[in-house]
């Protein structure tokens, strides 16, 4: 699933439409709606795909002001504090063996992960959590970058407005 992001009055190419997979879409919209709430609030669903979005001149907006963060530094800044806080998640008990580090669920057996992990040969072991008993926080799976903030810019500048959908 994503968040297809059709720009309303698009004066270029780069206006038309803009895509970010739920994953990379829910730091994006987090990151706008908080450091430019004034900018933002005439979209009230930034989190859904139901054809909310901004008007023209608030679209211009916010692509001026993100592209003030990024040449400021402030969106850098916000990415590495973001890939910090992340990277400092403890690891987390996996699901699928229950912290085991291996399958006994009719999945595992059926796959041949009901056995520890072979280290030479990588068979055996849990799939989820690689034999380990330990996955990353779920947080981990939603990435922000800067270029992604910059792309996003583009668009907005040239969009004449958007609707999320």
């Amino acid at each position: 699933m994503g968040m297809d992001v059709y720009g309303t009055a698009p004066t270029s190419g780069a206006g038309e439409y803009f895509r970010n997979n739920v994953w990379w879409w829910r730091p994006l919209a987090d990151y706008v709606t908080t450091a430019h709430a004034d900018l933002t609030s005439g979209c009230q669903y930034w989190h859904s795909n139901d054809g909310d979005g901004l008007d023209g001149p608030a679209a211009a907006a916010l692509g001026e002001a993100l592209e003030n963060d990024l040449t400021s530094g402030r969106a850098k800044d916000y990415a590495d504090a973001y890939t910090a806080r992340l990277d400092a998640l403890p690891l987390e008990p996996c699901t699928y063996c229950n912290a085991t580090g291996v399958r006994t669920d009719a999945v595992g057996k059926q796959l041949g992960l009901d056995t520890p992990r072979d280290p030479e040969t990588g068979r055996g072991g849990c799939n989820g959590c690689s034999g380990t008993g330990q996955v990353q926080s779920w947080e981990c799976s939603y990435p922000f970058e800067v270029e992604n903030v910059a792309e996003f810019a583009r668009f907005l500048k040239a969009s004449g407005g958007f609707s999320i959908c």
